[in-house]
């Protein structure tokens, strides 16, 4: 069903369900939640429901076409929201035989990483600052720049994303989420627009960061899953790290 489905007619169920409020866009189907579909979908059919002609002023005929159209496009974006959420699921799951299959067919691991002369380990001092796990790791020889980057960015892509939290605490609604994306510019991040267009205080701003960072995977659970370090080695080189962030901090 998802495969039928083009582009524009997806934005235009989000008209009809959301009105002219929201700007309808890609980024807001990306971010659009069973939940905040359905709370739409309740305004939009009292507003159109034909039973409710008399109290509204509205003609019944018309009004029934109107929640005719409301009631089919909740259903598309409904089944959308349901198809993506599979995909994720069907993607996760593929990605997982296939990255077990390469690693069992090969005696060369990916994450045999101290075997890739391509890849580059750093050989100096530690830098004289406090550094976080990851760059401790780097710097004492643990891992290469290259996984280093891979683990970024695989905390990144499983990162909750700053909107939703918004949503979930009460902060903005799904309608303010589309006019942010539409208000943000190129590159910008979305809390930062959000605060620089007033949507968001300072305050909430740094909470919902604060948030983020406390629910998002940690990011020697990346280390250990794919196997590039062990429990206990993360453990040595936390402690390692406390010690080390701990002496800069005295000789400050």
């Amino acid at each position: 069903m998802l495969a039928q489905m083009i582009e524009a007619d997806l934005l235009n169920a989000c008209n009809t369900i959301f009105g002219s409020e929201v700007t309808a866009s890609i980024d807001f189907l990306n971010y659009l939640q069973t939940n905040g579909l359905k709370t739409a979908y309740r305004k939009r059919a009292l507003e159109t429901h034909p039973d409710r002609a008399l109290a509204l002023g509205g003609h019944e005929g018309i009004m029934n076409e109107k929640f005719k159209e409301v009631k089919a496009a909740y259903e598309m974006l409904r089944s959308f929201i349901e198809e993506s959420n599979k995909k994720i699921i069907r993607t996760t799951v593929y990605d997982k035989q296939k990255t077990r299959k390469k690693r069992t067919a090969s005696q060369k691991q990916r994450y045999n990483h101290k075997k890739d002369r391509t890849d580059h380990f750093y050989t100096g001092k530690i830098p004289n600052r406090e550094l976080l796990i990851g760059q401790y790791l780097y710097y004492s020889g643990a891992i290469s720049w290259r996984v280093l980057i891979e683990a970024i960015s695989w905390q990144i892509k499983h990162r909750p994303r700053i909107g939703q939290l918004a949503v979930d605490w009460g902060i903005i609604t799904h309608y303010e989420i589309a006019k942010i994306l539409s208000k943000k510019a190129w590159n910008e991040k979305f809390g930062e627009c959000a605060l620089r267009t007033g949507y968001i205080t300072a305050f909430e701003h740094i909470a919902l960061l604060g948030k983020q960072r406390g629910i998002q995977s940690p990011l020697c659970h990346y280390f250990i899953k794919n196997k590039v370090l062990s429990s206990s080695q993360i453990s040595s080189c936390l402690r390692k790290q406390s010690i080390h962030n701990l002496n800069i901090l005295r000789n400050r």
